[in-house]
């Protein structure tokens, strides 16, 4: 007797694709969000990618790359810590990519400051060199949003 292969692609029991979950309410939404983002201008490239993704899998389909290019950038540094130089190249790459459409500013962030620093550190390993790392941050466009980068 032969056993039928099951789809990994298919719907959860919920209804949402494989990996997707529920929407997040939006206070929480917008708390992991910025947790993420002081995380990340705390050069702590992990954590950042993990409360990313939990937004990654519940967004909706319109800010998953915005979330999936956040997520790879911050990988990309990881890598680029860890002297991987290949992974940062592979994930930097990715990342601006995936949040080009978003530039200039988006989720009251400056998406173009991010992808023109991982622009810069994405060419000097392209270039053959290991980057000395300033650590790019994240910013805010409202001045009166708090200030994670301290």
């Amino acid at each position: 007797m032969s056993e039928t292969p099951v789809p990994t692609d298919t719907a959860a029991p919920d209804g949402l694709p494989g990996g997707r979950t529920p929407r997040l309410d939006p206070v929480e939404a917008e708390r992991l969000f910025r947790r993420g983002i002081a995380l990340f201008n705390g050069v702590r490239y992990w954590h950042a990618h993990e409360a990313w993704e939990t937004l990654w899998r519940a967004a909706p389909d319109e800010e998953r790359d915005f979330y999936q290019g956040l997520i790879q950038v911050a990988a990309g540094l990881l890598h680029l810590q860890r002297r991987n130089l290949r992974g940062a190249r592979n994930k930097l790459s990715e990342g601006l990519e995936n949040l080009r459409p978003y530039q200039p500013a988006h989720q009251g962030v400056f998406v173009n400051e991010l992808i023109g620093e991982a622009r810069r550190i994405l060419n000097d390993l392209e270039a053959g060199y290991l980057p000395y790392l300033i650590p790019p941050i994240i910013r805010f466009t409202d001045a009166s949003a708090p200030d994670f980068s301290r």
